[in-house]
């Protein structure tokens, strides 16, 4: 049985031995992890305090006690992993009054805080995510989290996918629900598998970005919100899911990547967001351009503390427990959550319920190279000069 007042104890006494004055020592128990807090004695470094982790450990008998020094309200924080781990259901969370009667415009309801809140954020505004992790510590789970949060609020008319799944397994799943969600390029399957589908369908993303661009100018308008405010035939929005992008990367690094980054630059007042996901943190995937364009982040365990600064720009992934126990970052300090869980089964059945309940849907098709060119005179100069440049729009300036 975890036994709180010993732990808090121990804390302090290590303190003490290291002649670190405290005062206002709280608790509070969280689905992963306790959290120790204290005020330090004015005067005394935080480094000295952060430099004691491994201390902490040794009297706690645990590992992956995480030093907070110091927290947004000032305090001192001690994150101790629970011997007990409660799981964090779904299911609780999307009937949870604050998933339910959420305003956001796309709400990713992800898990609970080291205080047992409700961790919810909105996509829209973030306005894309970055998720990366070592193998088997909960992206998968995380991602399949994340679109069925996207997916149990948003009808097919809100919102539209975008699949990218280079290890074919991992979103083969959302098949189902290829006629309501599910957007891709004509003649190409519903999820995109290899490299070069997947280069196809980020241009016509890019596309699709660039025309409603010129949708909104024609309105007078500078975002979707606006747009739709003041049509009747309202603009859904767009995610664009890539799981494990670094396979693309590896394979097609400069075509990739400008596409990636191009989308993630201009689309977010179109409505079009990406989440992209990676096991391989290292700067050969996660570049100083990806990272300037996602400033949102959610890092899983990782293997060593260099991972950790990639995704993050600091330490403290690499003492995660694993399991769905991650860190959030925003481009401020980070936020511990626990992930929720949720299985293959449970998303099975969602899709299959999904795809009878809008059973009369039509496909949706992202625009096509050739569609979105002039057609009718060959001999026209904005036409002529898309060809010499190959009909691709990632060449076109």
């Amino acid at each position: 049985m975890y036994n709180i007042e010993e732990s808090k104890e121990r804390i302090a006494k290590v303190l003490e031995s290291f002649k670190i004055g405290h005062s206002d020592f709280t608790v509070t128990p969280g689905p992963t992890v306790t959290l120790f807090e204290f005020y330090p004695q004015i005067g005394v470094r935080m480094s000295k305090i952060s430099n004691l982790k491994n201390e902490f450990a040794s009297a706690l008998r645990t590992a992956g006690v995480r030093v907070i020094a110091p927290t947004a309200t000032g305090t001192v924080g001690i994150e101790v992993p629970n011997t007990e781990r409660q799981n964090v259901s779904i299911m609780e969370m999307l009937y949870s009054d604050e998933y339910m009667n959420t305003d956001m415009d796309l709400p990713l309801c992800i898990g609970r805080r080291v205080d047992n809140s409700i961790f919810m954020v909105d996509l829209a505004t973030m306005p894309h995510l970055l998720v990366a992790g070592a193998t088997g510590m909960g992206k998968s789970v995380g991602l399949n989290v994340i679109i069925t949060s996207l997916l149990r609020k948003k009808s097919p008319d809100e919102l539209k996918l975008v699949l990218v799944d280079p290890k074919q397994v991992e979103l083969s799943v959302y098949d189902a629900i290829e006629k309501p969600y599910l957007a891709h390029l004509a003649g190409y399957s519903p999820i995109c598998t290899e490299p070069t589908e997947a280069k196809e369908t980020l241009d016509a993303v890019i596309r699709l970005m660039e025309s409603r661009y010129t949708m909104l100018k024609e309105k007078g308008v500078r975002n979707i919100k606006e747009y739709n405010a003041i049509v009747d035939d309202k603009l859904p929005y767009y995610v664009v899911i890539i799981d494990e992008y670094g396979d693309l990367i590896l394979q097609s690094p400069k075509e990739m990547e400008v596409a990636i980054c191009r989308i993630a630059q201009k689309a977010r007042a179109v409505g079009i967001h990406m989440i992209i996901s990676t096991q391989r943190p290292d700067a050969k995937i996660v570049t100083g351009s990806i990272k300037a364009n996602f400033p949102t982040r959610i890092a899983f365990r990782t293997t060593t503390g260099t991972d950790s600064r990639v995704i993050l720009d600091r330490i403290g992934a690499e003492r995660l427990t694993g399991k769905g126990d991650m860190l959030y970052f925003a481009g401020g300090d980070t936020t511990r959550v626990q992930c929720a869980y949720i299985s293959t089964e449970e998303v099975t059945e969602m899709c299959e319920d999904m795809k009878e309940e809008y059973d009369d849907c039509e496909a949706t098709l992202l625009p096509d190279r050739l569609a979105f060119v002039k057609q009718e005179d060959e001999e026209d100069e904005w036409y002529r000069r898309f060809k010499q440049l190959g009909g691709s729009i990632t060449n076109w300036r």
